[in-house]
């Protein structure tokens, strides 16, 4: 085996890529792991998690052998064992495990389970699963999954299970995750290549932890192993949890079919060409779509470029469903999907891009990796690094990114799902790796608030809020789904707000704001001759989500944020100013992040104004920007929450 090892810094995280060319070799017998069922006295014994106490369980193993058949299928024999360590832990005994069943490319088989307990003698006992519990559920027309459930099962319990996976291709090797939300005391991944097969890997970790990796050129396999991992769990503005995994990467580079070399995908240039030719993307590409010829004839007296595309942007959203599955390539084909008039993302985005292009628009492919599906590594051709296919629009000097399958989305506005992050356009003159950011719009919004106290001491207000370009999106998002999922957005959790009555305005005017109006009550908190009043009323900014002492993955809000406040109270009769919270300012280091707080008393209209503003002008800080933007946030949460008080004459 020929082994050619290149290392290099990846902030926080080490890369490794090796590519792997095997000769000879055979593929093993089924393995017999040597743990299954040797539950160890430490194990027995254990507690608490030396290295995450917070642990509610803990995986003790989670080890994987992969390998081949004469048929090229890939095998993968897995063993989990896990330990229940708190009665909250113990939904983790309830077991999912999916596979792809679309054209039956998967199977999962020889599913054996067991549970282990110490009876009131102190013997461990154990209990198997029947394997009439374990059945099969669909998910969806491409995925099932096997589900079963451990009996009786509590803080102590071990529970561990193994299993054979076939797949029809050693092409879809699957990457390893060493971490979970669990912490996992040992992690190893034993991986068999088939002979004539080239794969790169990268190994992705933080500096802290240490990886084994041994190849062996004997017999074409290389190990894995990583010990003592943490549990990563969500983090308030996290991107993919996958990010910040310790894991390892697959993608075939490779094959020697004895008549030569070929290779897939090496290079960016590779990518385009490899895609281009795929019958599952560039044969998608520059299809005439039937029964559109009326619509296109329409579009040509339409003056400008921009407005061809918005026309063509609506038109498509309009005339296809998104049938909720990503991917970058078409399933099916997109005269299929034109047909059904629905398609997963890519191909509702190639009839977008099919109709762009007929309108004689510049419009090209676009790879992307949502931000919950992980970051692009720019120096490593992954395709699989991508999970949809968008289409990127030039008109002038101008690039518009869009997704069709955004039923709210705008041209002009950046969907929020690829907001900082990485693309790749793809075409051989115009295409390549682009960084998204959108440096022009932003949450924007503004509330004013009037309140007055009645007889029985309740607050009576009306809530005006304008709302434009990525507040609009997401306030009219929140709108459609309900009136609680939109009220929830202003939730406020100390106060019982009672809302009478909610308008909305400029519903289906995507050029101007959404405007807003919420008619509320809510009891007013007294004491004894003192009636406190806060000024933070549908803001929003109730809870502080940065409370945790350390973190793990960057701060990621997607976009910049301007939000002003203004509330006009009345002065109660028979009452007076008793306090009145300082006006003042307060930024970070950097001046990315300003809260402003401004109160005054207008003894003409006998009412107090607080004006508060709330401006973000980044929209991504690193996790280690993560201390002062805590600390920050405290002093603007503390601010926030202040009161108003009145006092009784």
């Amino acid at each position: 085996m020929i082994v050619d090892v290149v290392k290099c810094k990846w902030l926080p995280r080490l890369l490794v890529l090796l590519i792997l060319l095997c000769s000879l070799g055979m593929a093993q017998a089924q393995p017999d792991f040597e743990t299954w069922g040797k539950i160890t006295p430490e194990e027995r014994a254990l507690t608490v998690c030396a290295f995450d106490s917070e642990a509610v369980a803990v995986v003790l193993i989670d080890e994987a052998i992969n390998d081949y058949n004469d048929e090229r299928h890939l095998i993968t024999y897995r063993h989990i064992r896990i330990k229940i360590l708190k009665e909250k832990g113990v939904g983790y005994s309830d077991i999912e495990i999916p596979f792809y069943t679309r054209d039956d490319f998967q199977r999962i088989d020889d599913l054996e389970a067991v549970a282990f307990s110490v009876n009131a003698a102190g013997q461990l006992v154990s209990q198997a699963v029947d394997r009439k519990s374990i059945y099969t559920q669909p998910r969806n027309e491409l995925w099932s999954q096997k589900k079963f459930a451990f009996p009786d099962v509590k803080p102590g319990t071990i529970i561990e299970y193994k299993y054979r996976s076939e797949m029809k291709s050693i092409a879809a090797l699957e990457d390893w995750e060493f971490q979970r939300d669990l912490p996992v005391v040992k992690s190893k991944f034993d991986l068999a290549i088939p002979p004539n097969y080239e794969f790169a890997y990268m190994v992705h970790k933080s500096d802290q932890m240490q990886v084994v990796v041994k190849p062996n050129s004997n017999d074409g396999k290389i190990y894995f192993e990583m010990n003592n991992i943490p549990g990563l769990r969500d983090e308030p503005y996290m991107d993919a949890r996958k990010d910040y995994l310790q894991r390892v990467t697959f993608q075939l580079s490779g094959y020697n079919s004895g008549f030569g070399r070929t290779k897939y995908m090496t290079s960016w240039d590779e990518v385009t060409k490899e895609l281009g030719a795929a019958s599952y993307f560039g044969s998608q590409v520059g299809k005439s779509l039937s029964g559109t010829e009326a619509f296109l004839a329409a579009l040509k007296r339409l003056p400008t470029p921009e407005e061809k595309m918005r026309e063509i942007y609506q038109y498509t959203r309009s005339n296809m469903s998104w049938t909720g599955f990503t991917g970058y390539g078409s399933s099916d084909g997109v005269k299929t999907a034109w047909s059904k008039r629905k398609g997963n993302v890519a191909e509702v985005n190639f009839v977008l891009l099919n109709l762009l292009t007929e309108a004689g628009l510049e419009a090209y492919p676009m790879l992307v990796s949502t931000r919950h599906h992980g970051k692009v590594n720019t120096q490593y051709p992954f395709v699989d690094q991508f999970n949809a296919t968008y289409v990127a629009v030039i008109i002038g000097d101008k690039r518009y990114y869009l997704d069709a399958t955004d039923v709210l989305g705008q041209p002009e506005m950046i969907p929020f799902d690829v907001l900082n992050t990485t693309a790749f356009v793809v075409h051989r003159k115009k295409g390549g790796l682009v960084n998204i950011t959108d440096d022009a719009l932003q949450f924007k919004e503004s509330v004013t608030i009037s309140l007055k106290l009645d007889s029985n001491q309740h607050l009576q207000g009306v809530a005006y809020i304008n709302s434009a370009q990525y507040a609009r999106t997401e306030r009219l998002g929140d709108w459609k789904r309900g009136r609680d999922r939109y009220l929830s957005g202003f939730e406020t959790k100390d106060m019982k707000i009672a809302v009478d009555s909610v308008s909305i305005k400029n519903e289906n005017n995507d050029s101007l704001p959404l405007s807003q109006q919420i008619q509320f009550r809510t009891p007013a908190t007294a004491t004894g001759d003192y009636i406190f009043v806060p000024v933070n009323l549908f803001s929003g900014f109730e809870t502080n989500p940065f409370l945790a002492n350390n973190r793990f993955s960057d701060i990621n809000f997607g976009y910049r944020r301007l939000i002003n406040f203004s509330t006009y109270i009345e002065i109660p009769a028979g009452y007076v100013v008793d306090a009145l919270p300082k006006s003042l300012q307060v930024v970070n280091s950097d001046k990315t992040v300003v809260f402003a707080r401004e109160l005054f008393q207008d003894a003409n209209t006998n009412k107090v104004l607080a004006r508060l503003k709330i401006e973000m002008k980044k929209s991504l800080y690193s996790v280690d920007e993560y201390g002062e933007l805590k600390e920050f946030y405290k002093r603007m949460f503390d601010m926030l929450n202040e009161q108003i008080v009145f006092k009784k004459k």
